[in-house]
């Protein structure tokens, strides 16, 4: 099942092509190299209990997020349903205090990890961006304080 690009913020999000993707080599990874890498070692006679902690939560990781690829859409985009405003998988160029430019992209907070782009939905960051639309100045309540960023520029494409 697809979802369109554009989703009501309040509801659970899809994952972005990508970010689906990078879960599932996550999950890969954890199955075909880290487990098999520590399974010896969890029956040796003087095993190290953090091998076993490791393998573990290794394994709670990937059933969490097999879990959440049965559980959750992949978006697509949706051109046409573009009316300007940030949304959740858009790649967004801001503008910090410090005048200093950077790209981000609201995703699905298992997402957020994947690279250095990607902010949770639920960061006070997104949060602020989510349906503004270029140009604006958005203030952020963070933790850290309140602070502004200009939107530069939207790019719809939930690709990359």
């Amino acid at each position: 099942m697809t979802t369109t690009l554009h989703r009501d913020a309040t509801k659970a999000p899809a994952l972005t092509p990508r970010g689906y993707a990078l879960i599932s080599e996550r999950i890969a990874h954890i199955h075909d190299q880290r487990l098999p890498e520590l399974r010896p070692l969890l029956t040796e006679r003087e095993r190290d209990e953090r091998d076993v902690a490791e393998f573990e939560r290794l394994l709670e990781e990937a059933i969490a997020l097999e879990a959440l690829l049965a559980e959750t859409d992949v978006m697509t985009d949706d051109p046409a349903g573009f009316e300007g405003r940030v949304g959740i998988g858009m790649r967004v160029r801001i503008t910090l205090a410090d005048g200093s430019e950077t790209w981000v992209r609201p995703v699905h907070p298992a997402e957020a990890f994947l690279d250095d782009e990607r902010i949770s939905i639920t960061s006070p960051l997104a949060t602020a961006l989510l349906g503004a639309r270029s140009s604006h100045v958005v203030w952020i309540d963070a933790p850290s304080g309140v602070w502004a960023c200009t939107i530069v520029e939207i790019d719809p494409s939930i690709h990359g």
